[in-house]
């Protein structure tokens, strides 16, 4: 249930000014009550989605020192929206991509978060090919 109200986008101090006829429309929502998503973050599959998109979007790339940074951008745009379709309600997705040169190294990657473990979780896949590797991570975090 929801009400709607309207907003002027006028300041008290303009007010010897003209009012213009801009107004908003706020719409607030009535408390749901709800503890528990109706979709569970399923990790299990979202790396599966994680696999298939990654593989996909990496397969014959190559490492390039200016072709990184937009290369992030567009990876952690796909999988969000990969994800996103899965319809995961009232939760918050954190994705995150990682992508470097291999170089004979050895890389370890460590986060952590303060959160529920009832209702969040993680998925993680990590690529490598002769060129690069790469780590991703993509987290549910529940809004209540």
């Amino acid at each position: 249930m929801s009400k709607e109200y309207r907003r002027s986008s006028t300041r008290s101090n303009e007010l010897a000014r003209p009012i213009s006829n801009k107004q908003t429309l706020v719409r607030t929502y009535q408390p749901t009550y709800q503890l528990n998503p109706k979709k569970r973050f399923d990790a299990d599959q979202v790396q599966k989605i994680l696999q298939r998109v990654v593989t996909y979007e990496l397969d014959e790339v190559e490492y390039s020192e200016k072709q990184v940074p937009e290369l992030c951008l567009s990876l952690a745009e796909s999988v969000r929206n990969a994800v996103k379709e899965e319809n995961y309600n009232r939760y918050r997705l954190i994705v995150t991509v990682t992508i470097g040169q291999r170089r004979q190294q050895s890389v370890h990657i460590f986060h952590s978060f303060l959160w529920d473990h009832e209702r969040d979780s993680f998925a993680a896949f990590n690529y490598e090919n002769c060129h690069l590797f790469a780590n991703i991570a993509v987290y549910g975090v529940y809004l209540d």
